[in-house]
Protein backbone atom coordinates (compact mmCIF):
# COMPACT_ATOMS: atom_id res chain seq x y z
CA UNK A 1 0.00 0.00 0.00
CA UNK A 2 1.45 3.81 -0.37
CA UNK A 3 2.95 5.00 2.22
CA UNK A 4 0.66 7.86 2.68
CA UNK A 5 -2.28 5.19 3.24
CA UNK A 6 -2.81 5.12 6.75
CA UNK A 7 -5.42 2.14 8.30
CA UNK A 8 -7.10 2.81 11.42
CA UNK A 9 -7.55 0.41 14.21
CA UNK A 10 -9.81 0.12 16.92
CA UNK A 11 -7.99 1.60 19.34
CA UNK A 12 -7.75 4.59 17.21
CA UNK A 13 -11.06 4.77 15.94
CA UNK A 14 -12.04 4.88 20.11
CA UNK A 15 -10.09 7.48 20.65
CA UNK A 16 -12.00 9.96 19.86
CA UNK A 17 -12.11 12.75 17.14
CA UNK A 18 -8.73 14.85 16.55
CA UNK A 19 -7.16 16.92 19.98
CA UNK A 20 -9.41 14.64 22.05
CA UNK A 21 -7.30 11.26 21.87
CA UNK A 22 -5.28 9.94 24.91
CA UNK A 23 -3.26 12.16 26.88
CA UNK A 24 0.33 11.61 25.60
CA UNK A 25 1.57 10.40 28.98
CA UNK A 26 0.00 8.84 32.10
CA UNK A 27 3.10 7.81 33.48
CA UNK A 28 5.31 10.10 32.80
CA UNK A 29 3.85 14.01 33.91
CA UNK A 30 4.97 15.77 30.72
CA UNK A 31 6.98 12.86 29.92
CA UNK A 32 5.99 12.13 26.59
CA UNK A 33 7.09 15.16 25.17
CA UNK A 34 10.31 15.36 27.52
CA UNK A 35 11.00 11.82 25.59
CA UNK A 36 10.72 13.96 22.34
CA UNK A 37 12.20 17.38 23.63
CA UNK A 38 15.40 16.11 24.70
CA UNK A 39 17.26 17.00 21.55
CA UNK A 40 17.64 13.55 20.49
CA UNK A 41 16.39 11.78 16.93
CA UNK A 42 13.05 11.21 18.05
CA UNK A 43 11.08 11.81 15.43
CA UNK A 44 10.44 8.57 14.30
CA UNK A 45 9.03 6.95 11.51
CA UNK A 46 7.36 3.71 10.11
CA UNK A 47 7.44 3.84 6.47
CA UNK A 48 5.90 1.06 4.32
CA UNK A 49 6.73 -1.98 3.24
CA UNK A 50 4.89 -1.34 -0.30
CA UNK A 51 8.31 0.32 -1.55
CA UNK A 52 6.90 1.82 -4.97
CA UNK A 53 10.41 2.09 -6.30
CA UNK A 54 10.88 -2.04 -5.79
CA UNK A 55 14.15 -1.17 -3.96
CA UNK A 56 13.54 -3.71 -1.08
CA UNK A 57 13.35 -0.53 1.19
CA UNK A 58 12.76 -2.50 4.47
CA UNK A 59 9.84 0.15 5.67
CA UNK A 60 6.90 -0.82 7.54
CA UNK A 61 3.06 -0.43 7.31
CA UNK A 62 1.87 2.35 10.01
CA UNK A 63 -0.97 0.08 10.36
CA UNK A 64 -2.29 1.42 13.32
CA UNK A 65 -1.79 4.94 12.69
CA UNK A 66 -4.62 7.02 12.58
CA UNK A 67 -7.05 7.71 9.43
CA UNK A 68 -7.70 11.54 10.11
CA UNK A 69 -7.41 14.07 7.42
CA UNK A 70 -3.41 14.83 7.35
CA UNK A 71 -3.93 17.00 5.01
CA UNK A 72 -1.86 20.63 6.04
CA UNK A 73 -3.62 23.24 8.06
CA UNK A 74 -2.99 27.03 8.19
CA UNK A 75 -2.27 27.13 11.88
CA UNK A 76 11.27 22.19 22.99
CA UNK A 77 13.47 24.31 25.02
CA UNK A 78 11.35 26.98 25.98
CA UNK A 79 11.78 30.12 27.08
CA UNK A 80 10.23 32.13 29.88
CA UNK A 81 9.18 31.09 33.17
CA UNK A 82 9.26 27.35 33.14
CA UNK A 83 6.48 24.82 34.29
CA UNK A 84 10.03 22.91 34.69
CA UNK A 85 11.21 25.64 37.28
CA UNK A 86 7.80 25.11 38.89
CA UNK A 87 8.06 21.75 38.95
CA UNK A 88 11.66 21.99 41.03
CA UNK A 89 10.06 23.84 43.07
CA UNK A 90 7.37 21.81 43.96
CA UNK A 91 8.95 19.09 43.98
CA UNK A 92 12.03 20.30 46.65
CA UNK A 93 8.70 21.44 48.79
CA UNK A 94 7.60 17.91 49.12
CA UNK A 95 10.79 16.92 49.68
CA UNK A 96 11.61 19.11 52.85
CA UNK A 97 8.11 17.79 54.89
CA UNK A 98 8.93 13.90 53.18
CA UNK A 99 12.78 13.65 52.49
CA UNK A 100 12.17 9.87 51.07
CA UNK A 101 9.87 10.32 49.25
CA UNK A 102 10.26 8.59 45.35
CA UNK A 103 7.49 9.53 43.71
CA UNK A 104 8.57 13.08 44.54
CA UNK A 105 12.42 12.45 43.69
CA UNK A 106 11.71 11.11 40.27
CA UNK A 107 9.58 14.25 39.49
CA UNK A 108 12.17 16.52 40.94
CA UNK A 109 14.48 14.50 38.51
CA UNK A 110 12.02 14.59 35.81
CA UNK A 111 11.95 18.80 35.87
CA UNK A 112 15.96 18.55 36.17
CA UNK A 113 15.88 16.91 33.06
CA UNK A 114 13.35 18.90 31.46
CA UNK A 115 15.16 22.58 32.45
CA UNK A 116 18.72 21.13 31.38
CA UNK A 117 16.76 21.37 28.07
CA UNK A 118 15.30 24.69 28.45
CA UNK A 119 18.80 26.44 29.25
CA UNK A 120 21.25 24.11 28.00
CA UNK A 121 22.92 23.74 31.66
CA UNK A 122 24.39 20.16 31.35
CA UNK A 123 24.53 20.17 35.36
CA UNK A 124 21.08 19.64 35.55
CA UNK A 125 21.90 16.66 33.72
CA UNK A 126 23.96 15.60 37.56
CA UNK A 127 21.12 16.67 39.75
CA UNK A 128 18.32 15.05 37.62
CA UNK A 129 20.83 11.49 37.93
CA UNK A 130 20.93 11.93 41.44
CA UNK A 131 17.74 12.35 42.39
CA UNK A 132 16.29 9.90 39.95
CA UNK A 133 18.91 7.14 41.72
CA UNK A 134 17.70 7.78 45.06
CA UNK A 135 14.26 7.78 43.94
CA UNK A 136 15.09 3.79 42.40
CA UNK A 137 16.69 2.96 45.49
CA UNK A 138 14.06 3.73 47.37
CA UNK A 139 11.52 2.09 45.35
CA UNK A 140 13.21 -0.18 42.87
CA UNK A 141 11.50 -1.04 39.27
CA UNK A 142 9.14 1.76 39.36
CA UNK A 143 8.04 2.45 35.71
CA UNK A 144 8.01 6.36 36.23
CA UNK A 145 11.82 6.48 37.57
CA UNK A 146 12.91 3.54 35.18
CA UNK A 147 11.49 5.61 31.71
CA UNK A 148 13.10 9.03 33.91
CA UNK A 149 16.25 7.47 34.05
CA UNK A 150 16.19 6.05 30.35
CA UNK A 151 15.96 9.53 28.95
CA UNK A 152 18.77 10.75 30.94
CA UNK A 153 20.77 8.32 29.23
CA UNK A 154 19.30 9.22 25.83
CA UNK A 155 20.07 12.74 26.80
CA UNK A 156 23.89 11.94 27.46
CA UNK A 157 23.70 10.19 24.54
CA UNK A 158 24.61 6.88 26.26
CA UNK A 159 22.74 4.71 23.58
CA UNK A 160 23.67 1.40 24.47
CA UNK A 161 22.66 1.65 28.37
CA UNK A 162 19.67 3.31 27.41
CA UNK A 163 18.87 0.52 25.18
CA UNK A 164 19.54 -1.99 28.12
CA UNK A 165 17.29 -0.19 30.29
CA UNK A 166 14.27 0.30 27.75
CA UNK A 167 14.38 -3.56 26.89
CA UNK A 168 14.62 -4.05 30.49
CA UNK A 169 11.95 -1.81 30.96
CA UNK A 170 9.62 -3.22 28.11
CA UNK A 171 10.28 -6.30 29.54
CA UNK A 172 8.90 -5.51 33.00
CA UNK A 173 6.35 -3.16 31.37
CA UNK A 174 4.60 -4.63 27.59
CA UNK A 175 1.89 -2.40 27.40
CA UNK A 176 3.76 0.73 28.30
CA UNK A 177 4.82 2.90 25.06
CA UNK A 178 7.01 5.18 26.66
CA UNK A 179 9.10 2.22 27.75
CA UNK A 180 8.92 1.67 23.37
CA UNK A 181 10.24 5.14 23.06
CA UNK A 182 13.28 4.15 24.78
CA UNK A 183 14.13 1.45 22.92
CA UNK A 184 13.70 3.05 19.29
CA UNK A 185 15.45 6.24 20.19
CA UNK A 186 18.24 4.33 20.95
CA UNK A 187 17.85 1.64 17.90
CA UNK A 188 18.05 4.85 16.02
CA UNK A 189 21.15 6.11 17.38
CA UNK A 190 22.89 3.02 17.33
CA UNK A 191 21.62 2.77 13.56
CA UNK A 192 19.15 0.00 14.00
CA UNK A 193 16.81 1.18 12.19
CA UNK A 194 14.68 -2.52 11.47
CA UNK A 195 15.13 -3.11 15.16
CA UNK A 196 13.52 0.87 15.30
CA UNK A 197 10.93 0.19 12.90
CA UNK A 198 9.77 -3.17 14.49
CA UNK A 199 9.91 -0.89 17.79
CA UNK A 200 7.87 1.84 16.57
CA UNK A 201 5.70 -0.21 15.44
CA UNK A 202 4.90 -1.91 18.36
CA UNK A 203 4.76 1.60 20.14
CA UNK A 204 2.05 2.83 17.87
CA UNK A 205 0.08 -0.24 18.43
CA UNK A 206 0.44 0.46 22.23
CA UNK A 207 -0.60 4.18 21.59
CA UNK A 208 -1.07 5.99 18.28
CA UNK A 209 -0.65 9.22 20.07
CA UNK A 210 2.25 12.15 19.44
CA UNK A 211 5.14 10.53 20.84
CA UNK A 212 4.61 7.43 18.71
CA UNK A 213 3.67 9.87 15.43
CA UNK A 214 6.76 11.69 15.86
CA UNK A 215 8.54 8.85 15.68
CA UNK A 216 6.59 7.32 12.44
CA UNK A 217 7.38 10.85 11.21
CA UNK A 218 11.21 10.29 11.59
CA UNK A 219 11.85 7.21 10.50
CA UNK A 220 10.12 7.56 6.99
CA UNK A 221 12.15 10.68 7.05
CA UNK A 222 15.19 8.62 7.20
CA UNK A 223 13.83 6.37 4.54
CA UNK A 224 13.39 8.78 2.35
CA UNK A 225 9.44 9.69 2.42
CA UNK A 226 9.40 12.94 3.10
CA UNK A 227 5.55 13.38 2.28
CA UNK A 228 5.02 10.61 4.46
CA UNK A 229 6.87 12.43 7.23
CA UNK A 230 5.02 15.42 6.78
CA UNK A 231 1.55 13.68 6.95
CA UNK A 232 2.68 11.89 10.18
CA UNK A 233 3.62 14.91 11.50
CA UNK A 234 0.65 16.89 11.04
CA UNK A 235 -1.06 13.88 12.11
CA UNK A 236 1.27 13.87 15.40
CA UNK A 237 -0.30 17.52 16.15
CA UNK A 238 -3.91 16.66 15.72
CA UNK A 239 -2.98 13.85 18.60
CA UNK A 240 -1.50 15.84 20.79
CA UNK A 241 -3.08 16.77 24.27
CA UNK A 242 -3.87 20.28 23.02
CA UNK A 243 -1.25 21.79 25.75
CA UNK A 244 0.82 24.81 24.59
CA UNK A 245 4.08 22.86 24.38
CA UNK A 246 2.63 19.89 22.94
CA UNK A 247 1.72 22.55 19.94
CA UNK A 248 5.05 24.26 19.56
CA UNK A 249 6.95 20.79 19.68
CA UNK A 250 5.41 19.52 16.96
CA UNK A 251 4.81 22.51 15.27
CA UNK A 252 8.65 23.01 15.05
CA UNK A 253 9.38 19.69 13.81
CA UNK A 254 6.79 20.43 11.38
CA UNK A 255 8.53 23.28 9.98
CA UNK A 256 11.81 21.78 10.03
CA UNK A 257 10.31 18.87 7.23
CA UNK A 258 8.68 22.07 4.94
CA UNK A 259 11.81 24.05 5.32
CA UNK A 260 14.19 20.77 4.33
CA UNK A 261 12.05 20.48 1.33
CA UNK A 262 12.46 24.17 0.42
CA UNK A 263 8.87 25.14 1.49
CA UNK A 264 9.94 28.18 3.53
CA UNK A 265 6.46 29.43 3.26
CA UNK A 266 4.93 26.86 5.18
CA UNK A 267 7.89 26.45 7.18
CA UNK A 268 7.56 30.00 8.69
CA UNK A 269 3.83 29.32 9.17
CA UNK A 270 4.38 25.86 11.38
CA UNK A 271 7.16 28.10 13.45
CA UNK A 272 4.85 30.89 14.07
CA UNK A 273 2.22 28.38 14.92
CA UNK A 274 4.94 27.28 17.10
CA UNK A 275 5.45 30.76 18.62
CA UNK A 276 1.74 31.50 19.27
CA UNK A 277 1.53 28.57 21.40
CA UNK A 278 4.70 29.29 23.55
CA UNK A 279 6.11 32.43 22.33
CA UNK A 280 9.73 32.41 22.97
CA UNK A 281 10.24 29.12 22.47
CA UNK A 282 13.79 28.83 20.67
CA UNK A 283 13.56 25.97 18.28
CA UNK A 284 11.06 27.81 16.35
CA UNK A 285 13.09 30.85 16.26
CA UNK A 286 15.93 29.44 15.01
CA UNK A 287 13.83 27.68 12.13
CA UNK A 288 12.65 31.03 11.46
CA UNK A 289 16.39 32.25 11.62
CA UNK A 290 17.40 29.36 9.06
CA UNK A 291 14.39 30.33 6.83
CA UNK A 292 15.60 34.17 6.56
CA UNK A 293 19.39 33.10 6.03
CA UNK A 294 18.20 30.59 3.04
CA UNK A 295 16.17 33.40 1.63
CA UNK A 296 19.38 35.88 1.57
CA UNK A 297 18.48 37.88 4.63
CA UNK A 298 21.58 37.21 6.95
CA UNK A 299 21.08 40.64 9.35
CA UNK A 300 17.14 39.15 10.31
CA UNK A 301 18.42 35.53 10.90
CA UNK A 302 21.20 37.37 13.14
CA UNK A 303 18.77 39.52 15.03
CA UNK A 304 16.34 36.25 15.44
CA UNK A 305 19.81 34.25 16.43
CA UNK A 306 20.98 37.04 19.15
CA UNK A 307 18.57 36.53 21.95
CA UNK A 308 18.03 32.80 21.75
CA UNK A 309 21.61 32.11 21.60
CA UNK A 310 22.04 34.16 25.10
CA UNK A 311 18.90 32.36 26.23
CA UNK A 312 19.33 28.82 25.36
CA UNK A 313 23.11 28.94 24.26
CA UNK A 314 22.87 25.07 22.55
CA UNK A 315 26.22 24.70 20.96
CA UNK A 316 24.31 24.01 17.23
CA UNK A 317 22.58 27.85 17.57
CA UNK A 318 26.12 29.19 18.53
CA UNK A 319 27.44 27.83 15.70
CA UNK A 320 24.72 28.75 13.24
CA UNK A 321 24.85 32.29 14.41
CA UNK A 322 28.32 32.16 14.01
CA UNK A 323 28.33 31.34 10.65
CA UNK A 324 25.90 34.19 9.90
CA UNK A 325 27.98 36.74 11.24
CA UNK A 326 31.23 34.85 9.58
CA UNK A 327 29.01 35.61 6.21
CA UNK A 328 27.88 39.17 7.31
CA UNK A 329 31.37 40.03 7.66
CA UNK A 330 32.06 39.88 11.17
CA UNK A 331 34.76 36.87 11.68
CA UNK A 332 35.87 38.29 15.05
CA UNK A 333 32.53 37.85 16.83
CA UNK A 334 31.66 34.51 14.70
CA UNK A 335 35.15 33.53 16.47
CA UNK A 336 33.99 34.30 19.37
CA UNK A 337 30.80 32.47 18.96
CA UNK A 338 33.23 28.98 17.81
CA UNK A 339 34.64 29.42 20.91
CA UNK A 340 31.79 29.48 22.67
CA UNK A 341 30.46 26.29 21.14
CA UNK A 342 34.16 24.96 21.78
CA UNK A 343 33.59 25.63 25.48
CA UNK A 344 29.79 24.39 26.04
CA UNK A 345 30.93 20.99 24.61
CA UNK A 346 33.35 20.79 27.49
CA UNK A 347 30.77 21.85 29.84
CA UNK A 348 28.58 18.99 28.35
CA UNK A 349 31.75 16.34 28.63
CA UNK A 350 32.14 17.37 31.98
CA UNK A 351 28.28 16.57 32.99
CA UNK A 352 28.78 13.51 31.22
CA UNK A 353 27.44 13.56 27.98
CA UNK A 354 28.76 11.89 25.16
CA UNK A 355 29.21 14.98 22.37
CA UNK A 356 31.62 13.28 19.88
CA UNK A 357 29.18 13.23 16.92
CA UNK A 358 28.24 17.15 17.47
CA UNK A 359 31.62 17.96 18.01
CA UNK A 360 32.97 16.18 15.41
CA UNK A 361 30.31 17.75 13.20
CA UNK A 362 31.01 21.33 13.99
CA UNK A 363 35.32 20.60 13.77
CA UNK A 364 34.50 19.11 10.17
CA UNK A 365 32.60 22.00 8.88
CA UNK A 366 35.17 24.73 10.36
CA UNK A 367 37.70 22.68 9.39
CA UNK A 368 38.86 24.29 6.71
CA UNK A 369 38.80 27.67 8.79
CA UNK A 370 42.32 29.53 10.48
CA UNK A 371 43.34 27.31 13.06
CA UNK A 372 40.86 24.87 11.88
CA UNK A 373 42.19 20.83 12.83
CA UNK A 374 41.13 18.65 9.79
CA UNK A 375 43.11 15.92 11.20
CA UNK A 376 41.23 15.87 14.50
CA UNK A 377 38.43 16.44 12.97
CA UNK A 378 38.73 13.03 11.48
CA UNK A 379 39.81 11.21 14.46
CA UNK A 380 36.74 12.63 16.35
CA UNK A 381 34.46 11.42 13.52
CA UNK A 382 35.65 7.87 13.79
CA UNK A 383 35.30 7.70 16.88
CA UNK A 384 31.89 9.13 16.78
CA UNK A 385 30.99 6.85 14.35
CA UNK A 386 32.00 3.87 16.36
CA UNK A 387 29.62 4.36 18.88
CA UNK A 388 27.06 5.92 16.91
CA UNK A 389 26.88 4.26 13.67
CA UNK A 390 23.98 6.06 11.86
CA UNK A 391 23.77 7.51 8.34
CA UNK A 392 24.75 10.97 10.13
CA UNK A 393 27.87 9.51 11.30
CA UNK A 394 28.81 8.42 8.13
CA UNK A 395 28.19 11.28 6.96
CA UNK A 396 30.23 13.29 9.24
CA UNK A 397 32.87 11.13 8.83
CA UNK A 398 33.03 11.52 5.04
CA UNK A 399 32.80 15.40 5.77
CA UNK A 400 35.78 15.33 7.72
CA UNK A 401 38.08 13.31 5.60
CA UNK A 402 36.97 15.29 2.50
CA UNK A 403 37.66 17.99 4.44
CA UNK A 404 41.48 16.92 5.10
CA UNK A 405 41.79 16.15 1.59
CA UNK A 406 40.98 12.57 2.02
CA UNK A 407 37.79 11.93 -0.96
CA UNK A 408 38.81 9.00 -1.61
CA UNK A 409 38.92 7.28 1.65
CA UNK A 410 35.84 9.57 2.19
CA UNK A 411 33.61 8.50 -0.70
CA UNK A 412 32.67 4.97 0.45
CA UNK A 413 31.12 6.69 4.29
CA UNK A 414 29.47 9.07 1.78
CA UNK A 415 27.61 6.40 0.30
CA UNK A 416 26.95 4.26 3.14
CA UNK A 417 25.06 7.76 4.53
CA UNK A 418 22.83 7.65 1.21
CA UNK A 419 22.21 3.89 2.42
CA UNK A 420 18.79 4.08 3.93
CA UNK A 421 17.54 6.45 0.93
CA UNK A 422 17.36 9.29 2.72
CA UNK A 423 16.27 12.39 0.97
CA UNK A 424 18.28 15.04 2.81
CA UNK A 425 19.98 18.23 0.35
CA UNK A 426 23.16 18.34 2.74
CA UNK A 427 23.73 14.32 2.76
CA UNK A 428 23.87 14.64 -1.28
CA UNK A 429 25.81 17.90 -1.75
CA UNK A 430 28.43 16.40 0.64
CA UNK A 431 28.78 13.44 -1.98
CA UNK A 432 28.68 15.33 -4.99
CA UNK A 433 31.92 17.67 -3.40
CA UNK A 434 33.60 14.49 -2.66
CA UNK A 435 32.81 13.01 -5.83
CA UNK A 436 34.09 16.49 -7.16
CA UNK A 437 37.18 15.95 -5.59
CA UNK A 438 37.34 12.91 -7.51
CA UNK A 439 37.31 14.06 -10.78
CA UNK A 440 34.16 12.26 -11.16
CA UNK A 441 31.98 14.78 -12.63
CA UNK A 442 29.14 13.44 -13.84
CA UNK A 443 28.01 11.36 -10.51
CA UNK A 444 28.74 14.77 -8.93
CA UNK A 445 26.51 16.77 -11.27
CA UNK A 446 23.83 13.86 -10.67
CA UNK A 447 24.24 14.40 -6.82
CA UNK A 448 23.95 18.09 -6.91
CA UNK A 449 21.04 18.12 -8.89
CA UNK A 450 19.44 15.80 -6.17
CA UNK A 451 20.36 18.01 -3.66
CA UNK A 452 18.81 21.28 -5.48
CA UNK A 453 15.72 19.41 -6.29
CA UNK A 454 15.28 18.47 -2.93
CA UNK A 455 16.32 21.92 -1.21
CA UNK A 456 17.11 24.50 -3.59
CA UNK A 457 18.64 26.21 0.11
CA UNK A 458 20.34 22.65 0.66
CA UNK A 459 18.57 22.74 4.05
CA UNK A 460 18.70 19.79 6.17
CA UNK A 461 16.03 18.86 8.97
CA UNK A 462 18.91 18.54 10.88
CA UNK A 463 21.28 21.11 11.92
CA UNK A 464 23.52 20.36 8.97
CA UNK A 465 25.06 22.57 6.73
CA UNK A 466 26.69 26.01 7.61
CA UNK A 467 25.43 29.26 5.67
CA UNK A 468 28.50 29.33 4.16
CA UNK A 469 28.34 25.47 2.47
CA UNK A 470 25.73 26.90 0.07
CA UNK A 471 27.80 29.93 -2.08
CA UNK A 472 30.65 26.80 -2.16
CA UNK A 473 27.89 24.40 -3.41
CA UNK A 474 26.89 27.10 -5.95
CA UNK A 475 29.81 27.68 -7.24
CA UNK A 476 30.66 23.90 -7.53
CA UNK A 477 27.22 23.84 -9.62
CA UNK A 478 28.65 26.52 -12.13
CA UNK A 479 31.96 24.46 -12.14
CA UNK A 480 29.55 21.48 -13.04
CA UNK A 481 27.56 22.90 -15.45
CA UNK A 482 24.21 22.07 -12.82
CA UNK A 483 21.66 24.78 -13.25
CA UNK A 484 21.38 26.10 -9.80
CA UNK A 485 17.18 27.30 -8.82
CA UNK A 486 16.15 30.26 -6.88
CA UNK A 487 15.58 30.18 -3.57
Amino acid sequence: MPTSQLRPTQGVRSAGPPGRRPRISTVVAGGAILLLAVGLLARFALADSGDPSGSGNPVMSASSAPSASLAPSASGGSGGTSGATAAIVKAQALLRRIPDDPRALTDLGLAYLARAHETADPSFYVKAEQALARSDALAPHDLRTMVGTGLLRLSRHEFDSALELGLATTARYPDSAEALGLVVDAQVELGRYPAAVASAQAMLDRRPDIASLARISYLRELYGDQDGAIAAMIEARSAGSGSPTDLAYVSGLLGDLFRARGKFDEAATAYRDALHSVPRYSPAQVGLARVDAARGDLAKAARRLEPVASRTPLPETLALYGDVLTALGRPIEAAQLYERVRAAEVRERASGVEVDLESAHFEADHARDPGGRPAHAVEMAREALAGRPTVYGHDTLAWALRQAGSPARALPEADAALALGTRDAVLYYHRAAIRADLGRRSAAAADLRTAFSICPALLSSSPSLSIRDLSAARALARRLGVPVPAV
